[in-house]
């Protein structure tokens, strides 16, 4: 999700990042996962730190970012301001936005696993009857996952979006979904990928309809609390910011300051973008991509998640999109950038190498920041 919600990108400076972990590949000896449960910490590598110092510098960074190399947190700190004056710590919670698709691609896959859903049937099968259209028939749940259905985002603005700070309220994702119905598909379902916010929504709805649980109540109770992310939840109409959650923000060059974000932006649904976590919370759902124990999805459907389903048709190393990540040979990872937020991480699989960007402000740059952290890393 983007300010105006554009395709996610990079910035130029990751590509070589990436291509020094892609050079790397298997020649680096990955250590047991980082404990799923432990506490993070602050910790602070002096050349990160300066790193991210210059970021500060640069283009007013806030927020915290986090780096794991085989398996330890060698750098774990919070820079800038979070809400009502108190920094941003390692405990500071924040919006991250599109990051949040790859649990809406798990709590899918935990359906199919159970026999509820079939990857492969119609998206009408499983959909109230309101939003089914012929239009739909060939469009599967596999397409909705890859970004691969054809289905028209939603727009910037609309007469009837009733929203705040980017947030859906009222029956704005209801009317979203009636737009969609009625239009055309932009191509024919699986033969292009086409970055759609609005799959997502559509695969909350899903979760919902066929467990007859709204959907923050089901990723709680089986995502989010058996994975051990209590300081996590969903943000949902009536949202009331956590003690520790920080404040969407951006830097203002008038004011020479931070302010309230205002920018104009889609809103956000809760399965394509609602989720609030911390740094310790983050870790311990990655630890799932690293071969730690956990009951909530079996390794078969982290393999649909974490290998590539459909071509972003862009050169580097990652090239393609899973459920609900991007994928690469090395790599997964996913941006976010709603009203207030950006959020960007990375993981190197064959090293179990883990880089987290969440920032309050949306003058930052996450990917730019994520690649710095990669080329300290790997170079």
């Amino acid at each position: 999700m983007t300010g105006v919600r554009t395709k996610p990108s990079f910035a130029c400076g990751i590509c070589g990042a990436l291509f020094l972990l892609a050079a790397c590949g298997d020649d680096v000896t990955p250590e047991a996962p980082a404990e799923p449960g432990a506490a993070v910490v602050e910790v602070v590598d002096p050349t990160i730190d300066a790193f991210l110092e210059q970021m500060v510098d640069e283009e007013h960074f806030s927020g915290v970012a986090m780096v794991v190399r085989f398996g330890k947190i060698i750098h774990a700190k919070g820079y800038g301001p979070a809400a009502d004056g108190e920094p941003n710590t390692v405990d500071t919670a924040f919006h991250v936005a599109s990051v949040s698709k790859q649990f809406t691609a798990a709590a899918v896959l935990q359906l199919v696993e159970a026999g509820i859903v079939n990857l492969d049937a119609s998206i009408n099968d499983y959909l109230p009857e309101r939003y089914r259209t012929a239009t739909w028939d060939e469009v599967t749940v596999h397409h909705l996952l890859s970004h691969s259905s054809g289905i028209v985002d939603y727009a910037v603005e609309r007469d009837y979006y009733d929203v705040v700070d980017g947030f859906c309220l009222g029956d704005t994702v209801d009317g979203m979904i009636l737009e969609a119905r009625g239009k055309e598909l932009e191509f024919i379902p699986g033969t292009q990928y086409e970055y759609s916010n609005i799959g997502f929504t559509l695969l909350g709805v899903i979760i919902e309809e066929q467990t007859n649980t709204p959907y923050d109540q089901y990723l709680a109770e089986n995502i989010l609390k058996p994975i051990g992310m209590q300081s996590s939840r969903v943000h949902i109409e009536g949202h009331v910011p956590a003690e520790n959650e920080a404040a969407g923000l951006r830097w203002d060059e008038e004011t020479m300051g931070y302010v309230k974000d205002d920018v104009v932006s889609l809103p956000v649904t809760a399965p394509d973008g609602g989720l609030v976590t911390t740094l310790g919370d983050f870790l311990k759902w990655v630890s799932i991509y690293g071969g730690a124990d956990q009951d909530v999805l079996s390794q078969a459907s982290i393999d649909l998640m974490t290998t590539s389903q459909v071509s972003m048709g862009r050169p580097g190393e990652i090239d393609s999109y899973g459920y609900g990540l991007d994928v690469g040979e090395h790599l997964i990872g996913h941006s976010g950038y709603i009203v207030g937020f950006r959020s960007r991480f990375d993981y190197h699989r064959g090293s179990n190498t883990l880089v987290v960007v969440f920032t309050n402000n949306t003058a930052n740059n996450p990917a730019r920041i994520s690649a710095g952290l990669l080329t300290i890393l790997f170079s």
